[in-house]
């Protein structure tokens, strides 16, 4: 149903305005941990305004915060780190033009994957008592809205499009070394397909932002030692920011970080 004008005003205030000007002291912030480094401060300057106008013009599935970690992870790779940044869950490109700023700043490919035709089947197990529930077919943007998107406001030249769901597309990415990765497909089922296709080709010591980290399902995903152990053939991977987000901004995402060490006797944790 299509939002009416008072509606979208009251959206746009809501959910892009007013974020934007809380999480201004965070941008600052992140503007100057760029002194005396490779990316200074004027770059960061730069990537830091053109997100803010992404966020500002175009309805976003994260907080401005959010997206503001994945960023920072970014610029902060060092150079001998190789692949690419890699993308789930997109909705209309908002996340990815944001994410292709950062990729082309840095050399490197930033790889979206997203059926581009909404949430696959919504089921029980997602449900949690003190969340709303998803629903299937919700955050849909077509791979022709979301490419234009991208066109318009970010860095197209870096980006590439897998369309798809997981448990089908994601094997076309094996053996892609992956740097640096950003999760935001709602689903334990979908979650589940991506660790189990992705998980291999992250670095060792790479992070995996994951959004709805606050959602039980979802730490569920990463936290079923007995399905690392089956299919991953691994111990599950610390996770920060479990139910709680990285900060009162950020309170949806939070990371896993790929061990450096796989040696299976070591003992999975939750920061």
């Amino acid at each position: 149903m299509a939002r009416t004008t008072f509606q979208n005003i009251s959206y746009f205030v809501r959910w892009q305005l007013y974020p934007v000007v809380v999480a201004l002291p965070a941008h600052a912030a992140f503007v100057m941990r760029g002194r005396g480094k490779r990316f200074g401060v004027a770059r960061r300057a730069d990537l830091a305004l053109r997100t803010i106008g992404i966020h500002l013009r175009l309805e976003c599935g994260h907080l401005p915060k959010e997206v503001l970690h994945v960023l920072e992870e970014i610029v902060e790779l060092p150079r001998e780190v190789p692949g690419a940044v890699v993308e789930c869950g997109c909705f209309l490109g908002a996340s990815t033009a944001k994410l292709s700023l950062a990729a082309s700043m840095t050399g490197r490919k930033l790889i979206v994957c997203d059926s581009f035709e909404g949430l696959p089947e919504v089921g029980a197990k997602d449900h949690t008592e003190v969340k709303f529930d998803f629903v299937t077919g919700a955050y849909a943007g077509r791979l022709e809205e979301v490419s234009r998107n991208v066109r318009r406001l970010g860095r197209p030249e870096c980006v590439e499009y897998v369309p798809g769901w997981y448990s089908e597309s994601l094997g076309r990415l094996s053996g892609t070394p992956i740097a640096c990765a950003f999760w935001d497909v709602d689903l334990h089922d979908s979650f589940h397909d991506c660790i189990r296709g992705l998980w291999s080709g992250v670095a060792a010591g790479g992070k995996v932002f994951i959004h709805d980290i606050d959602r039980e399902p979802v730490v569920k995903a990463f936290a079923d030692a007995d399905w690392w152990h089956d299919v991953v053939h691994t111990e599950p991977p610390a996770l920060t920011g479990a139910y709680t987000g990285l900060s009162p901004l950020s309170p949806m995402i939070g990371y896993a970080t790929k061990p450096m060490d796989l040696d299976r006797s070591a003992s999975p944790g939750m920061a």
